[in-house]
């Protein structure tokens, strides 16, 4: 399989990827909690509740009934979440147990029809969630009703303390997990059934996943906006931070409730999230029927669509409704930039500046590759659910001693899909280049030979391929092709004395165009590619001015081929992500992202951890020897 020419460029932390950029956003009171950041915004959310194996959904027609309600949702363009209840359990009247889900090890046509409707959804950017893994308790009759799903909670249930336990509370995240594995399906966040549990088990929940689709119920100043913990979660491997996003708007009930809601939203400022129940649309919905006559099918379910002239649809009413009032219909991405995930611990002692980011394994995902004195260790990089998996140990993949002089990149010089490790000696000018194998690096072997004292050493691609750029006396030097022997061209370029160059796809995907990054003179400007190998001008961007403490990173955080900058400011924990909208002009997203990862002398990265084409961000704290990751998951709406 071809691969994406950013797949074949390594994060090469070597010599700083930092840069100061002082930027009007809301800072943080404190580093636990946002401060109502969706005030003023106009965002709408909305989640399907309750969507499992059961009641209205337990049939083929009721599976075509819910497919039709998420496709029209998908036909509006409104980003949706999916509440799924993995495994439903209910007590007949006759004393009969019912049982499903999607863990089932021989599932029936309803099961695999149920899976293969997720699955659809999440291709089509529904975002599905664990709301619990049975959503009840017991096994035999309670008065209360908790032995039935849906009706029953399943964590901290009175008269039952082994509810409250943390050890329960892992068996069940692990049995969810398991489920949606089996079903190839992605879980997104949590939700815990009917809001309830305790503080220690939400501990637990935080340390599987990064995004809790609930109010913070234990912060009474954050149940009607986001809530950002900048806090380790402990149970497995550690990891930092967690985000709970509430439902403020709760639920809707009957035609009554609609109206209350838009009423609400009229004059509220706050996030306008709420939960609904699809059977409430099944009403309205008929069957379509082929020319002979016979009920459609597809993928082994009837086919239903809206009644023609249907007025009395909850979820047109709603939709409809919020965009008259200007709304913008969101997913949780949207508003949560980035989702806290994994925690990478290197060995003590490592700075920064010996850390290279990249894929060298093949795998997809990125991996640490470490310098140390006479050798290159790599932690081979799975960044998969759950967050808290045990990481793999340090692997001594090269025996080598590599100059105080020598600058070390990542790049995939032979393109078969493996970054390689390329060393340049400032001092002599060789370029040397160890070649990834299987679990190693091969002998180094030199290539060839560059200008001497050259600075922020970066792979540059090009139609032509992949080649280096770097900053050198008079302005750049230039490698088209990584061929031996090197050919390189350099440019009178006037650049500030303390340039730090940066490449980035700002206007074209395959084509690198340059950023430079001066704190003197507190700018960052942009040499776009203008063919033939030549870089125009720099272009200030505006809106962009420097300030001491902040951190500039370059990349491509929603995926969309075009490069996007990025701004950590580390005291406080805030990240800022400017979307490239072409012509020069970066705009803010409506939503900054933290505090997360805040502390003097905390230093960001960026890489594509998990392999989805996306950029997501990374901090490492020297005195802890920890990378800490945040993922991107931020793409387009339906």
């Amino acid at each position: 399989m071809k691969r994406k020419l950013w797949q074949q460029i390594g994060i090469g932390i070597v010599g700083g990827v930092i840069a100061a950029v002082a930027l009007a956003a809301y800072i943080p009171t404190n580093t636990e909690t946002n401060v109502s950041p969706n005030v003023d915004k106009r965002h709408v959310m909305i989640r399907l509740e309750d969507v499992g194996l059961g009641g209205d959904y337990n049939t083929l027609e009721g599976l075509g009934k819910l497919r039709a309600v998420m496709e029209y949702v998908e036909s509006e363009h409104v980003p949706f979440h999916v509440a799924v209840i993995p495994r439903r359990m209910s007590l007949q009247a006759d004393g009969v147990w019912k049982e499903k889900g999607i863990d089932d090890p021989n599932p029936d046509e309803v099961v695999s029809g149920f899976i293969t409707l997720l699955q659809q959804a999440e291709r089509h950017g529904g975002l599905l969630g664990m709301h619990g893994y049975r959503h009840q308790y017991g096994e035999t009759y309670r008065t209360d009703g908790e032995q039935n799903s849906g009706t029953g909670s399943e964590f901290n249930i009175k008269g039952a303390p082994e509810t409250q336990e943390i050890s329960y509370a892992a068996e069940r995240m692990k049995e969810s997990l398991a489920a949606f594995a089996r079903a190839n399906l992605h879980p997104a966040f949590w939700e815990s059934p009917h809001y309830q549990d305790t503080r220690e088990q939400q501990g637990v929940f935080r340390s599987f996943v990064g995004l809790m689709y609930q109010p913070d119920l234990y912060n009474k100043s954050a149940r009607d906006d986001i809530s950002t913990y900048d806090t380790i979660n402990t149970f497995g491997q550690d990891s930092l931070g967690s985000v709970y996003i509430p439902a403020p708007y709760r639920y809707v009930s009957d035609a009554n409730s609609v109206d209350q809601m838009l009423e609400k939203a009229a004059t509220d400022d706050g996030l306008a999230s709420f939960y609904f129940h699809p059977f409430l649309e099944f009403k309205h919905l008929e069957p379509v029927v082929g020319a002979d006559g016979n009920p459609e099918q597809r993928d082994g379910m009837p086919v239903y669509r809206y009644k023609d002239g249907e007025t009395g649809s909850y979820l047109h009413k709603l939709i409809t409704g919020f965009k008259k009032l200007d709304y913008r219909w969101s997913s949780l991405y949207d508003i949560v930039p980035f989702t806290p995930a994994h925690r990478v611990t290197l060995p003590p002692g490592t700075k920064l500046p010996n850390v290279l980011l990249g894929d060298v394994t093949g795998r997809g995902h990125a991996d640490v590759v470490i310098r140390q004195m006479h050798r290159m260790l790599v932690i081979p990089g799975d960044y998969a659910t759950p967050r808290n998996r045990q990481q793999e140990a340090s692997q001594v993949w090269l025996r080598e001693t590599f100059d105080r002089d020598d600058q070390l990149l990542l790049i995939d010089v032979n393109r078969d899909g493996k970054q390689d490790l390329l060393a340049y000696n400032a001092e002599t000018g060789n370029v040397r280049v160890a070649l990834a194998d299987k679990q190693q690096f091969l002998p180094v072997k030199a290539i060839g030979t560059l200008p001497t004292g050259l600075s922020s050493l970066r792979a540059l691609r090009s139609t032509e391929g992949l080649g280096l750029i770097a900053k050198g006396e008079k302005g750049l030097v230039q490698v088209r092709q990584l061929s031996q022997p090197l050919a390189y061209t350099e440019s009178e370029l006037s650049l500030p004395d303390d340039a730090e160059l940066f490449t980035a796809q700002l206007q074209d995907p395959t084509e690198d165009d340059i950023v430079c990054v001066s704190q003197k003179d507190q700018q960052v400007s942009v040499m776009y590619h203008q063919g033939n190998d030549r870089f125009g001008n720099p272009q200030v961007i505006h809106g962009l001015a420097m300030g001491s403490g902040d951190q500039l990173l370059v990349g491509d955080p929603n995926g969309d081929g075009l490069s996007d900058l990025i701004a950590y400011t580390a005291a406080s924990g805030e990240w800022r992500v400017f979307e490239n909208k072409g012509k020069n002009r970066f705009e803010p997203l409506d939503n900054e992202f933290g505090p997360w990862a805040h502390g003097i002398g905390r230093q960001g990265a960026v890489a594509d951890f998990d392999g989805n084409g996306k950029t997501d961000i990374a901090s490492y704290d020297e005195a802890g020897h920890v990378l800490d990751l945040a993922l991107s998951f931020r793409g387009g709406t339906p």
